[in-house]
């Protein structure tokens, strides 16, 4: 299937057209996963406040990466009839070279990352490669059913959390290697509930995508199961102490989130792209609720002059 032909703009028009297709809305919310293993890697090692200049870096690099993933994405997809995942009304041409606009924003974000250090750079550098696999015409991964939901969970749910964990400069626990195999399960939901309502603009690009193959119903049956699961691994863990048991107060808000996917189940060819932005909205709110549960646990600790982490910290660190 060929791509469509690009439009040559002016420059005004050009800068208004590649904002819009940046999805700079999506950037902004992309920045959580790196924020919250930043926060997790202090709170996990029970250590002060640093490395706040090599977590700049990495959030400039994964906002300017992203918008070249954008590009990428607008160059291989076309049109978007039934719109996209915090995308604005697409313009009616799109500006010439996107290819080579997406693959300069994402090397200039990996030459951004360079200054967190090695190992944040390592991660951009794998999320770089997987934004290429993913978009480009000859490899096409988004339109697998696969292998598209995979680079989500690899690259946004694993590597960009451990991008910011790692501007810390502490060793990897067991403990935040689970929570961040949690936060994978949980993308690869929101990828499928991401694609629930683009049945038609899947199919008519050829992709074989799960919508296409199997249709909503099915890709939301998945989004309820990569949701609940890692729920439950989070509660468990925080109820036998692994993780601050502050947390089991934010779980009741999750059934809101389950109450939402009930009701968007009902609706014809998957409804529109408002309730997958009514999805992402309320997990991130529920993201947000455990991250302050967690921070008020800490303080609730720092103030007492307890030790942070929860009573079964001293087995789940990595040694120093």
């Amino acid at each position: 299937m060929g791509i469509p032909p690009l439009t040559p703009l002016s420059t005004g028009v050009t800068a208004q057209a590649l904002v819009r297709l940046a999805r700079p809305k999506g950037g902004a919310a992309l920045l959580f996963y790196p924020l919250v293993g930043y926060g997790f890697a202090l709170w996990d090692a029970s250590c002060d406040v640093t490395g706040l200049g090599r977590l700049g870096f990495v959030l400039l690099a994964w906002f300017v990466a992203s918008a070249g993933t954008m590009w990428l994405n607008a160059r291989l997809d076309g049109d978007e009839r039934g719109g996209a995942l915090f995308a604005a009304p697409a313009p009616e041409n799109r500006p010439a070279h996107l290819g080579a606009w997406g693959v300069s924003a994402i090397a200039f974000g990996v030459g951004l990352c360079w200054f967190a250090g090695p190992r944040p750079f390592a991660a951009c550098v794998g999320c770089a490669l997987l934004s290429i696999l993913y978009s480009h015409p000859s490899t096409r991964w988004k339109s697998h059913p696969v292998l598209g939901p995979a680079v989500n969970g690899l690259g946004y749910g694993l590597l960009s959390p451990f991008a910011g964990f790692a501007t810390v400069g502490v060793p990897l626990s067991p403990r935040a290697a689970i929570v961040f195999v949690c936060i994978s399960i949980w993308t690869v939901g929101a990828t499928f509930a991401a694609q629930a309502f683009q049945r038609d603009d899947d199919a008519r690009r050829a992709y074989r995508t799960l919508v296409v193959t199997h249709g909503p119903a099915t890709c939301l049956r998945v989004t309820r199961v990569a949701t609940f699961v890692p729920l439950f691994a989070l509660t468990t863990m925080s109820i036998v102490g692994i993780l601050p048991r502050a947390l089991l107060f934010g779980v009741p808000f999750f059934a809101l989130v389950d109450r939402h996917l009930v009701q968007w189940m009902r609706e014809p060819e998957g409804g529109n792209p408002a309730w997958a932005t009514g999805y992402m909205v309320r997990m991130l709110a529920g993201g947000v609720l455990f991250v302050g549960l967690a921070t008020a646990d800490f303080l609730y600790d720092f103030l007492g002059d307890r030790p942070a982490g929860g009573v079964a910290t001293a087995h789940w660190r990595s040694p120093q």
